[in-house]
């Protein structure tokens, strides 16, 4: 797991981002960052090409304006409970891609967002942002857990949630306090009947085998010193994502990690129909999609060169 230095935090001058000040002042130490950049796209830019040529001036001012609004938030939100270097950069032009060039610029290992249901604003363009990130990204909601630290990470024993995995233990290394509480979702398949099994009987041997592949799936790592366990549920009414978000929720889960399958420049786009609902389902929990960084830098490069 590569080490976590660099956040960029989208702003977009609501109430939404004192929240996402607030969130990131509690997680900065705790994960020893370097450097986060606060970073807003005026809307109001959006402007013909005429009426910019005509007032070239414009830009300047209420670039300056932006920036110091965004301080003025800064101070009377979190004050000097950043002990991180920031940095506030303010530009115009498509939010989305702004977001996405400027993380790839600056080279940020985690981009955090803002998740509403409620706030004023539609929010930053949440879905291709995370798609095309080239790292991971967080979703934070407009209310925080009270409790800080316990990370629920959904595991299928796939590659995508080894990553996720292992960004719980990289925050572990980092805060012993940390309890991480993998939840694998184990099913019974369609025609299990045909083995001449019963629907409780056959649960039970996908339970144990789920417990098995857990044991396997660990086995490579020192968990010496950290608070991990793995809880074992059964899928009877086919919605994975409502029933992670259930026992996150239940668990008073501080955050919750789900890896992206998309590891290659082909797979790019598709972070797992999973992450995609939990996106859509959780509103509570501050949630993690977790990336490999930079998987897709031929994305990046082609759309960016010149």
């Amino acid at each position: 797991m590569e080490a976590i230095k660099r956040v960029l935090v989208p702003l977009d001058l609501t109430e939404m981002d004192e929240v996402l000040m607030r969130y990131i002042a509690r997680i900065s130490n705790d994960l020893d960052l370097e450097k986060v950049y606060f970073f807003n796209v005026m809307k109001s830019m959006e402007l013909p090409d005429k009426i910019l040529k005509k007032y070239p001036d414009l830009v300047a001012p209420m670039d300056e304006s932006t920036k110091k609004d965004i301080q003025f938030t800064i101070d009377k939100e979190i004050g000097d409970q950043l002990k991180v270097p920031y940095e506030i950069k303010v530009t115009d032009g498509h939010i989305a891609e702004k977001i996405l060039k400027w993380s790839k610029i600056k080279e940020v290992d985690l981009i955090i967002m803002g998740r509403k249901s409620g706030l004023e604003g539609d929010g930053i363009m949440s879905g291709k942002v995370v798609r095309m990130a080239p790292c991971s990204v967080v979703f934070v909601p407009e209310i925080l857990p009270e409790v800080k630290y316990h990370m629920v990470v959904s595991i299928d024993f796939s590659p995508a949630s080894k990553q996720a995995f292992e960004f719980a233990l990289y925050v572990a290394s980092k805060n012993p306090e940390l309890q991480i509480t993998c939840l694998n979702i184990y099913e019974v398949p369609t025609g299990y009947h045909m083995l001449g099994q019963s629907y409780e009987e056959f649960a039970e041997i996908m339970k144990n085998n789920a417990k098995e592949s857990w044991e396997d799936f660990i086995k490579d790592y020192n968990l010496k010193g950290i608070k991990v366990e793995c809880k074992f549920e059964l899928n009877e009414d086919s919605s994975k994502a409502k029933k992670i978000v259930q026992f996150a929720e239940e668990q008073k889960a501080s955050s919750l990690a789900v890896g992206s399958k998309g590891r290659t420049s082909a797979a790019a786009f598709l972070i797992g129909s999973v992450a995609e609902k939990l996106i859509k389902y959780n509103s509570k929990i501050p949630q993690i999609v977790v990336k490999q960084k930079h998987q897709n830098m031929d994305f990046f490069e082609a759309m960016f060169q010149g």
